[in-house]
């Protein structure tokens, strides 16, 4: 019917037919003139997206996702870091080195560097200076912690999954912005159209009143064309209005393809046309369930809930010892001065030294282990609200969307019926004007009806693509539908 105003003049009496054709126009261009915020852009090298491909891409270059992905990027460095501190995770080396001078002893009967330590009156060597250089290193390795290194591992692996499931979810409402923005080009794309064939019919019908003015077409008057010729601005208006929309909505497709102002390549759906996506509805219970068993939002506080699980564990071993093992060994070497052989004397820049063994640590401040207890209770048990009432607003927005969607399909299905009774009208009013016996009037409300439902129709496609694809991410669905 988007000629229909065209086919409509083929018909009628030549005295009748601009009307007719002018009214249908006025009645088209303002219904567009609410429907139409949104465009696209001058002309260029046009590359063709199907949904997917557009969703796809502009996940790619989106940095919002780049941000989220660092996210969990940062819980898996933890959780790597949690594994490291399974095995020795405490070992250090220290290293001293500097200038030191020797030792000179008056006393003569000290003949041996070795027994210049029982000289009370040694002094330092000033003309001898030597390189004193030690080393020490020191590990310590928990042996039995009462479970705290384990739970601290499976915490780390839970918020792993709790920034996944972040990501998931920032992903999801992401991609629903996308395909809202595709199907919202695919309709301004629609309408586009409408627009133009109603401009060429405005523009043929002000040839024909002028035509007609000009031969004194009785049924013609001088307020008609005053009427045309306002309206023509009006007209204009729209039109300015459409081509600034089109410009915005280019606008926000380069944004989401992260494509540059200076690109000469402009993005438009594969589509030509909008059509309703083939979708099989369910019940509401499948829609549920699916929710309750895909949605990241909510995998995200079981998650968060098992974390804080772990954290409560980890908190109660802080108030039993910790078996650990203990390694240190130190070596200091300086070659101006004497080494010491005995055990129970040490010469602090020559030795060697090795330490192990096992001990405990504990701590004892009992109080504020008592405070991280209950922190990490508080804690677990605000997951515990959390998750219950993240299932009941799952539970509610699915109830909502899929209220939605089924209003949406109801609205469709009556428009392409209530259209459909329009043409046939159309049919009969025409035939009926042929045969000589017509109503303009009711000719005239024929055409205004279709045009009517034609715009119409195409706002409750795209309505219910989008609410479709809005279900689909409430129940942690693909946002577009899989065709089988």
């Amino acid at each position: 019917m988007l000629n229909s105003p065209s086919n409509l003049t083929n018909r009628l009496a030549e005295t009748m037919r601009t009307n007719i054709i002018y009214r249908g126009v006025v009645i088209l261009c303002f219904l567009l003139l609410g429907m139409t915020h949104i465009g696209l852009s001058m002309q260029q090298d046009t590359t063709r997206l199907s949904v997917n491909e557009f969703i796809n891409l502009a996940l790619e270059r989106a940095p919002l996702m780049n941000v989220r992905q660092q996210d969990v990027n940062l819980a898996q460095n933890r959780l790597d870091q949690a594994r490291a501190q399974r095995i020795l995770p405490r070992i250090e080396l220290t290293t001293a080195h500097g200038l030191v001078p020797g030792v000179v002893s008056s006393n003569p009967e000290l003949y041996s560097d070795r027994m210049l330590y029982l000289d009370p009156n040694l002094d330092n060597d000033w003309e001898n200076w030597g390189i004193f250089t030690r080393a020490e290193i020191s590990a310590i390795q928990p042996v039995y912690t009462w479970g705290a290194i384990r739970n601290a591992l499976q915490a780390a692996q839970a918020g792993v999954q709790v920034a996944q499931a972040g990501f998931e979810a920032e992903k999801a409402e992401y991609t629903l912005q996308l395909y809202e923005l595709y199907y919202s080009m695919l309709l301004v794309v629609e309408l586009e159209r409408l627009i133009e064939n109603a401009g060429e019919d405005l523009a043929t019908a002000e040839r024909e009143l002028e035509y007609m003015l000009e031969e004194g077409n009785t049924d013609i008057q001088e307020s008609d064309m005053f009427e045309l010729q306002i309206f023509k601005f009006e007209f204009q208006t729209q039109v300015d209005e459409v081509a600034e929309s089109k410009r915005f909505l280019t606008g926000a497709w380069n944004l989401a393809l992260g494509v540059h102002n200076e690109d000469s390549t402009m993005y438009l759906p594969a589509e030509e046309f909008l059509d309703p996506l083939e979708y099989r509805i369910s019940d509401l219970s499948y829609y549920e369930q699916t929710a309750l068993a895909n949605r990241p939002e909510l995998r995200q506080v079981e998650n968060t809930r098992l974390a804080a699980q772990y954290g409560l564990e980890i908190a109660r071993a802080a108030n039993y010892p910790t078996v650990i093992m203990a390694f240190s060994a130190a070596l200091a070497r300086t070659p101006n001065r004497p080494r010491q052989a005995n055990p129970f004397i040490r010469n602090s820049t020559n030795y060697e030294n090795i330490v192990y063994g096992i001990g405990l640590r504990q701590n004892l401040n009992f109080r504020v282990n008592r405070e991280n207890i209950n922190r990490s209770a508080y804690q677990l048990r605000q997951a515990d609200y959390a998750l219950d009432a993240v299932s009941q607003g799952i539970r509610l927005e699915i109830r909502e969307q899929y209220r939605s969607m089924m209003m949406s399909f109801s609205r469709l299905t009556n428009t392409k019926e209530a259209l459909n009774v329009s043409n046939e009208w159309l049919r009969m009013e025409q035939i009926d004007y042929d045969l000589g016996f017509g109503d303009v009037e009711k000719l005239i409300d024929a055409v205004k009806s279709t045009l009517e439902l034609e715009v119409e129709l195409r706002q409750r496609i795209y309505d219910f693509n989008v609410t479709v694809g809005k279900l689909n991410k409430a129940s942690g669905l693909p946002v577009m539908p899989v065709v089988n």
